[in-house]
């Protein structure tokens, strides 16, 4: 940020102080609009409300000291004011974009590395060594990573075969509610494949439709859900192995989360995959 005596501000005052005038001059939609563009301005220039305010003062000052009376006074005051809020609106509402795009742009670098990191681990050939241990410890960071990267309340992934739903499974949620714990206990597994497989391999369901399905009536019965999110885990040949699934976020799961999350089911899939052929051969 510039100091309020740095070349920029003392600029910005003297193009402030001119608008102002004209505005003052004459009060249209037209000298207005300059105001507006003035607190755009005050951004790119990298000033900070301490700036602004300092100009607008600055400004103000001279037109009241040689206001002829107090109506006239009261009016300058008021059309200054106005003049003053809509630049601070502009500057707001361009200050709050760019905070918006820098947190985005951090979000998505840090979400890129952890799917760069969860790549590197998913191809890591000692995760076939040892296949009871080293699929639990993969589904886990599965679990953990997917929840982090979409922001849901709680994860489960699960591995299956043929008739058996539950050969391996790993959760991540906040341990300070323990209801999560009986409720992935109650999940009817078989019907909820069945679920992602008839919905094309993912599925994005908002919590007031989820109390209706019969896969979640059991299980979600002293815990209303406030969405679901799923992705089936899928052989090259197409046969089932599972599934990641995700609970509840503030504000809902988007169309980025579902493709987020079939990215990362995709690369579980080829981990598991390779696990149970390891062992077939073995």
């Amino acid at each position: 940020m510039n100091a309020v005596g740095g070349t920029g501000a003392a600029q910005f005052r003297a193009a402030y102080a001119s608008a102002l005038g004209d505005y003052l001059r004459d009060p249209s939609e037209r000298s207005l609009r300059v105001g507006y563009e003035l607190g755009r301005e005050a951004v790119s220039r990298q000033l900070s409300v301490l700036d602004l305010a300092v100009a607008h003062q600055e400004a103000s000052l001279p037109a009241l000291v040689g206001a002829s009376g107090p109506t006239e006074t009261q009016h300058v005051t008021r059309a200054a004011g106005d003049f003053f809020l809509e630049s601070l609106s502009s500057f707001e509402m361009v200050q709050r974009g760019f905070r918006e795009a820098r947190e985005a742009a951090l979000l998505e670098r840090r979400q890129t590395e952890m799917a760069r990191q969860l790549s590197t681990f998913l191809t890591d050939a000692s995760l076939a060594l040892d296949t009871s241990d080293s699929l639990e410890e993969m589904l886990l960071l599965v679990a953990e990573q997917a929840r982090e990267l979409v922001g849901a309340d709680c994860c489960v992934a699960t591995v299956a075969v043929e008739n058996q739903p539950r050969i391996a499974e790993a959760a991540s949620h906040s341990q300070a509610d323990g209801r999560w714990t009986g409720f992935i206990q109650w999940l009817d597994l078989m019907a909820i494949y069945r679920r992602i497989r008839l919905s094309g391999g993912s599925v994005r369901i908002a919590g007031e439709q989820l109390a209706r399905l019969p896969p979640f009536r059991t299980a979600a019965s002293d815990r209303p859900l406030q969405g679901w999110l799923a992705a089936s885990l899928t052989a090259l040949d197409g046969s089932e192995l599972g599934a990641i699934q995700l609970f509840d976020k503030h504000g809902g799961f988007t169309a980025d989360d579902e493709a987020a999350l079939v990215h990362l089911a995709q690369m579980a899939s080829a981990a598991v995959e390779r696990a149970r052929l390891y062992q077939e051969r073995s």
